[in-house]
């Protein structure tokens, strides 16, 4: 038979319950390198080896960076890590807010840690993950290697340059539409304000020439 876990310990089980629910939220629905990031993140904490989530470690294996990458001139892994902290807020403000076990990332770590949101006695458990692993629920395998979650940055970026200048073009139509009109009704003023200048100069010239 299996060993127990004790009252209020988070189990493999379920962390990777926990795991799955964000992955399949409609708020992670589109944020691609934040999915990636937590379960890499995630599955190297639960498989004992936190001591490896390091920014340089985590730009290589996430983000498909080179050996020379330099993370004081590139803070893609930071500025990841703290759209992850968002995203995780969001959701388990809303529609993971029924969820046991809450996920986090600790600002200052890379270090996932995980929460039982309600326990027995209606109070919540935290379950720190370390480097030493001291209080953390292993997993051994989430069936993905890491290297199955690596996305080249500059395909990442191409969809918000696209989307960027997608944006500019809409702005500049919409413009040229708001414009168009402005510029008739103005137009035909102009010409009707001249043709009745027109017609006062031709009556008094009239007048003056019956005199």
């Amino acid at each position: 038979m299996g060993k127990t876990p004790d009252d209020g310990a988070i189990t493999a089980g379920e962390v990777r319950a926990a795991l799955e629910a964000v992955l399949s939220s409609v708020t992670f629905a589109r944020a691609d390198r934040a999915r990636a990031l937590l379960t890499y993140l995630v599955e190297t904490e639960q498989n004992g080896e936190a001591s490896r989530l390091k920014g340089f470690t985590i730009a290589q294996d996430v983000f498909g960076k080179d050996d020379d990458f330099d993370p004081a001139m590139d803070a893609v892994v930071r500025v990841q890590a703290g759209r992850l902290r968002e995203h995780l807020s969001t959701f388990y403000a809303g529609e993971g807010q029924n969820q046991p076990i809450e996920i986090s990332v600790p600002k200052g770590t890379y270090v996932p840690s995980y929460r039982r949101r309600s326990g027995a006695d209606g109070e919540t458990v935290p379950t720190m993950a370390g480097a030493d692993g001291a209080g953390a629920s292993r997993i051994v395998d989430f069936g993905n290697s890491a290297a199955s979650f690596r996305l080249d940055s500059d395909m990442a970026a191409a969809p918000l340059a696209a989307t960027r200048k997608l944006a500019k073009t809409e702005g500049s139509s919409a413009q040229e539409t708001l414009l168009s009109p402005f510029i008739v009704r103005n137009v035909k003023r102009f010409w009707l304000a001249l043709a009745i200048i027109v017609l006062l100069l031709t009556v008094i010239l009239f007048l003056v020439w019956q005199r």
